[in-house]
Formats: C-alpha cells, sequence, structure tokens
C-alpha cells in the first residue's frame, strides 16, 4: 500500500527539561542550600485595574478574575518526560553556552531529572495550588503557590516559572470581559431601570459582543484558548475552534458557543452582481435565519439602500422571522451604525416601546453589527449616541463583533503578574523582594488565602499557613504523589467555571484596598514580617513603604 510521502516536521514536541528560560535552566548550581532544600513560590496580579485602562474599569473596582491554570498544568505535565527528552534535552544544550573558550555545554541538573523519571514517573515533584478557576481575586494576592514536594528539588519549584506565569493572558481575557459585562448590563438598566429580573438584564448584556478573533490571533494556539476563554461571558462566536474547546470541556453541552451564517467580502466579489449574493443567501435560508450580510464590499450606503433593505422588507410581508443584518466593515462606524437604525426607523423596520415614560426604537428585520476595529472606546462612544437618539443598542441585533480590540492590549505589564519566591528551606524561612518601586516588592510566606466575611470585610486575605482560616487556594496538581498527580481544582467543567464567574461578580467586594494596606491586603502578622525583613535588609526603605 503506498503511502504519503511526508518530510521533516516543523513543529517539534520540546522536552520538559527546556520549557523554561535561560537563568532557570541554569541557576541549580549557584543557588542557596536552603533554595535547594525546598522553595515556595507563589503568582499574584499587582496592578490596580483602572491604571490599565480607566475606560474599561471603573475607579475603585478592582475585581480580577483568575483563570487558565488548569489548562497550562495540561500543557506541562500531563504526559510524562522520558528518558529519551532528557537526553534530547542534554543534546540540544551540548553548545548553548558562550564562553570566552568558545560553545560549552549549557549548565543542567541533569541527576534532578533523571530522578524525575525514576523515581517519580516523569512528572516534577512539585505541588500547585491555587483559587479556584473563575474566582475573583484581587492585586497582591496570591492565587497560585507553587511549591517542591521532595528534598532537594528546590529549584524545581521556580523552573516552570515562565510558562505557569502565562495564566495571566486568560486571566487578563476573562477580567476585562468580565468588566464590559458589568457595562453592558448597567445600559440594560439605563433603559429599563430596575423593572427586569437580574436573569433578564444578564441575558440582554451577553448578546451585546460577538467574538470576531479567530484571525487575530498570533498563533493558533492563542485562538483556541482565547476564544475559548470569551465564552465563559459572551456566547456568541465566530472562533470555532475556540468553541470547540469550550464544548469538550463543557461534556459536550448544546448551547456553549453559537453563531450564525456571514457572508465574507470574498462571496460577493464572486458574483458578477452584488445584489445575487444577497439574494442568494436570503432565499437559501430556513425561516427564522439570522443572515450577516457584509455591506461594505463595493460601497455602504448603496449595498444598503438598492439590495438589503428590499431583503428586509420582504422578511417583514411575509412573515418569515428572517433577520438582515447589514455588516460595515470599513468608514465611520459610528456614522453608518446611527445611519442604519434611522434608514431602518424610517422604512417601518422597527419597533417603539415605552419605557419608563421614555419611547425606545427597536429593530425588527433589519439590523446591524459592527466589527471594524471595536475598541472598548468605540464601542461605548456609538452605545452612547444610540441612547441620545432613542435607539436601543441590543435591540438592533448582537450590534458589535470584536476581534483584535479585545487581545491586541493584553499584555503581562497590565496586570504586572509576578512569580514571587516568599519561603525557602526545611522550615519554611520568609523571604521578599524589596524593589526601588513599592509596587513591584512582594510579601513573606509562605500563605493561605481567606474568603470569609470578617477578613473580605476588613481587607485581610493574606495570610500565614499558619493563621487561623480555610485557605481558598486548593490542589491542582501534586507530582510526588506519583499514581494520582491531578487534584481538585484540575479541570473544573466549563458550566461551573462559567457560574462561579457570574456568582462571584454579583457577591465579592470591588476592592480590598484601603486608605494605609498600599493595595497589600495582609494581615498583621504578616505585614509585621514584612516590616521585620525591611527592616532587616532596607531600613531607609521602612518610611517608605509603611
Amino acid at each position: 500500500m503506498k503511502e504519503v510521502k511526508l518530510p521533516k516536521r516543523v513543529i517539534h514536541k520540546t522536552p520538559l527539561p527546556l520549557i523554561a528560560d535561560a537563568y532557570t535552566i541554569g541557576s541549580e548550581q549557584f543557588a542557596s542550600q536552603d533554595a535547594k532544600d525546598k522553595s515556595i513560590y507563589y503568582i499574584t496580579f499587582r496592578r490596580i485595574l483602572e491604571k490599565i485602562n480607566p475606560t474599561l474599569y471603573s475607579k475603585g473596582d478592582n475585581r480580577i478574575v483568575f483563570h487558565g491554570l488548569s489548562r497550562i498544568i495540561d500543557y506541562l505535565f500531563y504526559e510524562a518526560t522520558t528518558q529519551a527528552a532528557l537526553d534530547e534535552a542534554e543534546r540540544c544544550l551540548a553548545t548553548a553556552q558562550v564562553t570566552t573558550e568558545g560553545l560549552k555545554p549549557y549548565p543542567f541538573p541533569k541527576h534532578l531529572w533523571e530522578r524525575v523519571v525514576n523515581e517519580f514517573n516523569g512528572r516534577p515533584p512539585i505541588s500547585i495550588k491555587a483559587v479556584r478557576e473563575g474566582s475573583v481575586i484581587y492585586p497582591n494576592e496570591p492565587c497560585v503557590e507553587i511549591r517542591s514536594e521532595a528534598e532537594g528539588f528546590g529549584e524545581m519549584a521556580a523552573w516552570f516559572e515562565s510558562t505557569l506565569l502565562k495564566v495571566w493572558a486568560s486571566t487578563e481575557m476573562v477580567t476585562q470581559l468580565a468588566h464590559w459585562f458589568e457595562y453592558c448590563k448597567s445600559l440594560v438598566k439605563t433603559v429599563y431601570g430596575e423593572t427586569l429580573p437580574q436573569s433578564q438584564v444578564e441575558f440582554l448584556a451577553s448578546c451585546m459582543l460577538h467574538d470576531f478573533g479567530c484571525r487575530a490571533g498570533i498563533c493558533p494556539q492563542e485562538s483556541e484558548w482565547m476564544g475559548a476563554d470569551t465564552l465563559f461571558i459572551f456566547g456568541g462566536t465566530d472562533t470555532f475552534s475556540g468553541g470547540y474547546q469550550a464544548w469538550k470541556n463543557a461534556d459536550e453541552a448544546p448551547g456553549v458557543f453559537v453563531s450564525v451564517p456571514a457572508l465574507a467580502h470574498r462571496n460577493v466579489q464572486g458574483y458578477k452582481n452584488e445584489a445575487d449574493c444577497y439574494n442568494t443567501m436570503y432565499d437559501n435560508s430556513p425561516n427564522g435565519t439570522i443572515n450577516s450580510m457584509v455591506s461594505d464590499c463595493y460601497s455602504f450606503y448603496d449595498a444598503n439602500e438598492k439590495y438589503l433593505l428590499l431583503l428586509a422588507q420582504k422578511s417583514a410581508d411575509e412573515g418569515n422571522n428572517k433577520i438582515v443584518v447589514s455588516r460595515p466593515d470599513s468608514g465611520d462606524a459610528q456614522e453608518q451604525v446611527l445611519w442604519l437604525c434611522k434608514f431602518a426607523h424610517k422604512h417601518g423596520l422597527s419597533r417603539v416601546e415605552t419605557i419608563l415614560k421614555k419611547e425606545w426604537r427597536f429593530g425588527t428585520t433589519y439590523k446591524f453589527i459592527e466589527g471594524d476595529g471595536m475598541t472598548w472606546e468605540s464601542m461605548k462612544e456609538i452605545n452612547e449616541e444610540l441612547l441620545i437618539h432613542g435607539f436601543v443598542p441590543w435591540g438592533w441585533g448582537v450590534p458589535y463583533g470584536q476581534g483584535g480590540g479585545k487581545r491586541n492590549g493584553l499584555k503581562r505589564d497590565n496586570l504586572s503578574a509576578k512569580y514571587a519566591l516568599c519561603a525557602v528551606g526545611k522550615e519554611d524561612r520568609p523571604v521578599c523582594k524589596f524593589s526601588e518601586t513599592l509596587e513591584k516588592t512582594t510579601l513573606p510566606g509562605p500563605f493561605k488565602l481567606l474568603r470569609t466575611k470578617d477578613a473580605l470585610a476588613s481587607c485581610k486575605t493574606i495570610a500565614f499557613a499558619s493563621e487561623e482560616g480555610e485557605d481558598a487556594m486548593i490542589p491542582y496538581f501534586n507530582g510526588a504523589d506519583i499514581w494520582d498527580p491531578f487534584k481538585d481544582g484540575f479541570g473544573e467543567s466549563f458550566q461551573t467555571i462559567k457560574e462561579r464567574i457570574r456568582t462571584q461578580m454579583l457577591t465579592m467586594p470591588k476592592s480590598l484596598t484601603t486608605d494605609d494596606n498600599h493595595n497589600y491586603p495582609a494581615t498583621d502578622k504578616v505585614r509585621d514580617e514584612r516590616i521585620s525583613l525591611l527592616r532587616q535588609y532596607a531600613p531607609k526603605k521602612l518610611a517608605q513603604n509603611y
């Protein structure tokens, strides 16, 4: 039987020891004995949200939605590493160190990795605990803890810093969407006041954004991961690879993601007559279909006046519930959206409803979706203009498709994500970093994270592990448990995480910042230990920090 001739692969599976940066791979040789014996690290996000984007984040609202850890743990540890992978890593590093005497092997603790293979079933003996995915956290709170679980493996707890720290990306994506959802709910209440039940407010708000991000991702993996993250807040998407990931993690539940048939510019260009493309789509769609028709291939205004209006009128006359959605993709977005709403209203393709003594206009068979470079700022501006003229944004379809606008601004610096050492040695000796910038300092640990009513009310949620109270961080992974390394926090269902986001955004405080805690909501014992270390290492900074 003839076989397909395949070339050499260009995407290779990276050996686990090489999924790290240079100063991690080579650090074991100069680490302290305490750090080698045992090390404990934590991940935290240190930035006040309004400093990232005051348009998106309201002043005094610092709720961060944690997400993405299970996916990274899956990527790192689901498959065990092997001796062959270690040998491959060693070959790769054989000429990776540049010296004044030529290329030499880069330092690499192969003896530790051989123990990983031979004693721990190919998974490093570190443990990872964290808050549950979808939980609300606050700046400077520890949300992930990584610790070595076998003597001599302290440096292994730092090995995956660069990869585990990438939890910032999903966290920021979901956080910004959760806050945009809060804005969308406020829009609904602008029209309806408090007359609607919460479930109806949330439903209308959830219809106000559609993911156009499939082509915006830097790589296929980003499109899948970020596309799936979007669906925790807004269910409409064109990123079906992300939809698939969410669907699988929702146990294949229906309705996890939705979309509608949509024309591309190439479809319109394929016809000699533009009208034939629109008519073909309309004629071949069943009753009740929502058809997204790109309308700027040649002229946005001509397409609507000559073709799309006629189809929307036909739908209204026949009562077939087909919706014609005009989709501009260039031009002045605010001008086009307002023009289309007025145009539809002028031709009787709207309904007027009096709500709280004010008349509002809703689209019927003729609506729009604007997707040309939508940012948080531009969408807010269009919404304000629509409301001034009595048009209800969500009453005219899913008003916005957003792709690059919700991911082009994502970066680690936004949340100031940090992977920080907090304790070393067999006795868990607390350590911390005192930077020249207060916002970049860290806290001594090891910690527990409190979520009691009193802790939240007093803004003292970061406690030592030895203090009273139940830890909100739970185990996700423990490589030292060689036959059962994946723990309760790992791999919760999509629906569970989605409901947790919804519930906690409704119930958790907006901020844990007080006049004197410098955005570090720690207990007195943690604060006192930090002062003690500050007095020991940088006494001149006491006045700056406290």
